[in-house]
């Protein structure tokens, strides 16, 4: 048993990787999240951030129709947002591209691009453009920048796996010691 663990680990060793997993956060990556907005005039307004807080600037935006037909495509401007017209209330997909693989899809559907119920009587009489006057946009997806359960539960998950590493580590040196040992009351 004594000559198949090969050499006896350094102690610096755990502490280089702890070393390297505790100064890795500057380098994390950062997730993309986007929110839809109803705006008067049958206008769509789509605001995009990453995980930081920070506006996805010049994101490519591509927003197609149910059968996957190409509606209307550009990009975010410098605060993160893109806004486009639509003629009539359907579903449609939104896709926010801001490279290095971060993506963001929303789906709205067409019951969310049916103007609301006006709040009296004589509001209800206008253009859509009316319809809407005063109002603030609706919001048809919540802006959360809080961390996912899935980061927290990996999180630790791979905390555990690094105890799990260390703890090796230690009954691997007990065991050699024990082993070591064990030959010398032989000889």
């Amino acid at each position: 048993m004594r000559g198949r663990c090969g050499a006896v680990i350094s102690p610096a060793l755990p502490c280089a990787l702890l070393a390297a997993l505790l100064s890795a956060h500057a380098a994390q990556a950062h997730r993309l999240d986007a929110q839809a907005f109803v705006l008067p005039g049958q206008k769509v307004q789509i605001e995009s951030w990453f995980s930081s807080g920070d506006a996805a600037k010049h994101a490519k935006v591509e927003v197609f129709r149910a059968d996957q037909q190409l509606l209307v495509k550009g990009e975010t401007d410098e605060r993160g947002i893109f806004v486009f017209p639509f003629s009539k209330p359907e579903s449609l997909q939104v896709v926010i591209s801001a490279g290095a693989g971060h993506r963001k899809q929303l789906d709205i559907s067409a019951s969310d691009l049916v103007p609301s119920a006006p709040q009296s009587k004589d509001a209800g009489a206008g253009a859509p453009e009316q319809e809407y006057a005063g109002r603030e946009p609706r919001a048809l997806a919540q802006r959360d920048t809080g961390a996912p359960l899935k980061d927290v539960l990996t999180g630790i998950g791979f905390l555990l796996a690094l105890g799990a590493f260390l703890l090796s580590l230690r009954n691997t040196r007990q065991l050699r010691r024990l082993d070591a040992m064990s030959d010398q009351k032989k000889a």
